[in-house]
């Protein structure tokens, strides 16, 4: 879900909008699947129906009230202009603070969730994934116990999928995320209509889940998940310009034939997303083998816990 906000000489207009459209989602969480490696455990794999039906989950909670309105659209989105020049922490509500005293809120006129709150979803639901994933390494095998920790596995991790996939979308990473804001002298499309366009007409339209799975890389573990989000929203920003590029030459409209170089940006992005899921399913997997660090003054000690059956 994206949010509405146009720079200081521009109207505010409230225009809620969506990360990849219900079929893009659907279609990141099922690619994750793909290459999956062979040590999660059994259950993992069982679920992946379930998996893939909870991608589009946090798009389905807009309306439900002011507290979650509030909430929610933040989280799908981190505007990279906006934070280009700091070191933002992993802690949002430092980051929050960093807003204030870098005096980015003051020099762009923007309020402390204007910029939104993307890596930071994706770290803490990786992070609890983790924890998750170790609890029910402590469970006692074919308990009730360990039956209710894996539906919250499940859960946990379909969400993230979302907010994966969400950080792979262009459109997620800028301030230029419905129509372009700045000097135009490319005359790239300021119609309001290009998020749609793009992540939900034409995915529904031209791509499949074939198109996606050949592009998904080879998983890599994960240790650090806020940095890793981060680096996504941080590719996914260098292109926005080629994403308005393709849009300006008709790759993108459905009334024509299916653009090549188009559909190629478009599944090479869809692909980015599936890829990182997939490597945060499994890296929290391989990282809950070790407690979570506890700090005795300075050091930070990690032990090993057990292996769990799978």
């Amino acid at each position: 879900m994206k949010r509405a906000l146009l720079p200081i000489a521009f109207l505010f207009i409230a225009i809620p909008l969506f990360g990849w459209g219900e079929k893009g989602h659907y279609i990141v969480n099922e690619a994750a699947t793909f290459g999956m490696p062979n040590d999660m455990p059994a259950f993992f794999y069982k679920a992946y129906p379930e998996l893939i039906f909870l991608a589009f989950d946090p798009d389905r909670w807009r309306g439900a009230g002011q507290s979650l309105d509030a909430a929610n659209p933040p989280d799908h989105f981190l505007d990279y202009e906006y934070v280009a020049g700091l070191d933002p922490p992993p802690d949002r509500y430092k980051f929050i603070e960093l807003l204030r005293t870098s005096g980015t809120m003051r020099r762009y006129g923007i309020t402390n969730t204007t910029t939104g709150f993307l890596p930071w979803k994706i770290a803490e639901m990786t992070e609890l994934l983790t924890s998750e994933f170790r609890q029910w390494r402590f469970a006692p095998p074919r308990s009730r116990e360990r039956d209710f920790i894996e539906r919250d596995i499940i859960h946990v991790a379909g969400i993230l999928g979302h907010f994966a996939a969400d950080s792979s979308n262009p459109h997620h990473a800028t301030f230029n995320y419905n129509g372009w804001i700045l000097p135009n002298p490319n005359h790239y499309a300021n119609d309001c209509e290009i998020h749609a366009r793009f992540e939900t007409e034409f995915v529904s339209h031209a791509i499949v889940l074939d198109d996606v799975t050949p592009r998904v890389a080879p998983p890599v573990l994960r240790t650090d998940y806020f940095k890793t989000a981060l680096e996504s929203i941080k590719e996914s920003n260098s292109l926005v310009e080629k994403l308005y590029q393709l849009d300006r030459d008709g790759a993108f409209d459905v009334f024509r034939p299916v653009s090549p170089q188009g559909k190629a940006f478009a599944a090479e992005r869809i692909a980015a997303g599936a890829s990182l899921l997939r490597d945060l399913w499994w890296s929290a997997w391989r990282n809950s083998g070790a407690r979570a660090p506890r700090r005795v003054g300075n050091p930070v000690a990690l032990v090993r816990v057990p292996g769990g059956d799978k």
